[in-house]
């Protein structure tokens, strides 16, 4: 298989903030008198915030608020630990995106999260240059792990999906790649380690993924 192309999942991939969104969570939650735990919250991970919103109030007490209030609370404790971070781009991403286009490889951000919040990441971590484009969740009508955005990705990148390789972190990211038919890797570098096994392959960094693809093996 002839890699021409790579798809970055954003949180837990490019950046560390998974455990930034998760503990705003339970903290907006535990505001409401609801008290959690990781395994309570993980699986809304790498969904777009209204499907977030449905998976939480099938699990939670929350028929007394509007979805715009659910929405809004929690993104306004997320901003502010968010804005307060020195983000820094996960170990030895900068490298291997720096491999990536002296191999000409077309890279792109594929994301749940709306594209005001990229466009804050891209900028923060000064990583412009190394992608060709980015795709929010915005523009499509299926979260994942429905594969919407990365059937998108592929048809706007002009390249078949047998030559692209998805770089993910959670599960409904995962479950997405691997519904878009392309061949996905599940990235452990993030704080919050999640079930990556239905991946076609398991890195631990950048590096491993360097150093399949420089074996042609993937």
């Amino acid at each position: 298989m002839k890699i021409k192309g790579i798809l970055f999942d954003c949180d837990g991939v490019l950046l560390d903030s998974e455990a930034i969104y998760i503990n705003s969570l339970m903290d907006y939650l535990s505001t409401l008198g609801i008290e959690t735990n990781l395994e309570d919250v993980v699986n809304v991970l790498g969904q777009k915030m209204p499907c977030i919103i449905k998976t939480l109030r099938v699990k939670f007490p929350l028929e007394n608020y509007t979805d715009e209030e659910l929405i809004t609370g929690q993104r306004e404790i997320f901003d502010q630990k968010f804005n307060q971070m020195n983000l820094q781009p996960m170990p030895y991403l900068l490298e291997f995106l720096k491999w990536c286009k002296l191999k000409q490889l077309k890279t792109a951000i594929v994301s749940s999260s709306n594209m005001n919040y990229l466009k804050n990441v891209v900028n923060r971590l000064q990583i412009h240059d190394y992608f060709d484009e980015v795709f929010s969740g915005e523009i499509v009508k299926n979260s994942k792990p429905a594969p919407d955005i990365y059937l998108f990705a592929a048809k706007e990148m002009n390249i078949p999906r047998k030559n692209l390789l998805i770089i993910e972190d959670s599960i409904n990211g995962i479950k997405a790649g691997k519904n878009s038919k392309i061949f996905t890797v599940g990235y452990k570098g993030s704080i919050i380690e999640q079930d990556t096994r239905d991946a076609d392959l398991e890195v631990r960094s950048f590096e491993d993924i360097k150093h399949f693809l420089e074996l042609d093996i993937l």
